[in-house]
């Protein structure tokens, strides 16, 4: 768990500054940190209540299925954190249209949020690997 929680925390850090710098670059922003902290603001809370519960129900799914090959379960899960990213950003869409009381979702900016909640996606199943691969380590001893 606890892994899995630092796993969203380091993967809202890197979404958020992957944002502010896009904002900084795009001159939309006369600084990367104040759009970065804006970012992880928003970011943060998605990556721990969505991110996390998605990741075990990722696992739990990828450990039932028989993989003929590492590269198929690798593919696999990619796909399913793309997936993932999909539902949570429709989800967040379909959240704005009730707030707003106005119909969004087949709008600019609901694939923009799309788009976002594919990207986020990567940046969690990235540095998940990273992290499974440096907790899988052997000692060199």
């Amino acid at each position: 768990m606890f892994r899995k929680f630092l796993t969203a925390i380091l993967s809202a850090v890197i979404f958020s500054f992957i944002l502010g710098l896009m904002t900084y670059l795009t001159y939309t922003s006369n600084s990367i940190w104040i759009s970065m902290g804006f970012f992880l603001l928003y970011s943060a809370p998605v990556y721990v209540i969505s991110g996390i519960p998605l990741s075990y129900l990722i696992d739990s799914v990828i450990k039932r299925i028989n993989f003929s090959s590492p590269l198929a379960r690798h593919y696999s899960r990619y796909g399913l954190f793309i997936l993932a990213g999909i539902v949570v950003a429709l989800i967040y869409t379909v959240i704005l249209t009730i707030v707003d009381e106005r119909f969004v979702f087949l709008s600019q900016a609901s694939w923009t949020y799309v788009i976002g909640g594919i990207i986020a996606a990567l940046v969690y199943y990235y540095v998940s690997l990273v992290m499974d691969r440096k907790n899988n380590k052997p000692d060199m001893v």
